[in-house]
């Protein structure tokens, strides 16, 4: 994936993460298993989310980084969940 095709896959992301989206996605890696730790890692998300499970770790921390406040935004609005440990 060119930096370009990741830089739209993520602005086309970033209008999708409403609250249900978000908790629909947790729901699907929840029932894959759990972290260590328990729950779901940022980077673990970010590609689910990206559709794109190859990603490079620097891709995925750089996507991740973008989408981050529309991700906090949807988790705050669902109280059963919350946001990534650390962040």
């Amino acid at each position: 994936m060119t930096y370009k095709e990741l830089q739209q896959k993520v602005e086309e992301l970033g209008t999708q993460l409403t609250p249900g989206f978000v908790q629909d996605a947790v729901r699907v890696l929840l029932r894959q298993g759990e972290d260590i730790g328990g729950g779901i890692n940022a980077i673990r998300m970010v590609k689910y989310l990206l559709g794109k499970p190859q990603l490079r770790d620097v891709e995925v921390t750089w996507a991740y980084e973008r989408l981050k406040p529309a991700l906090r935004s949807a988790f705050e609005q669902i109280p059963s969940l919350y946001f990534f440990e650390g962040d």
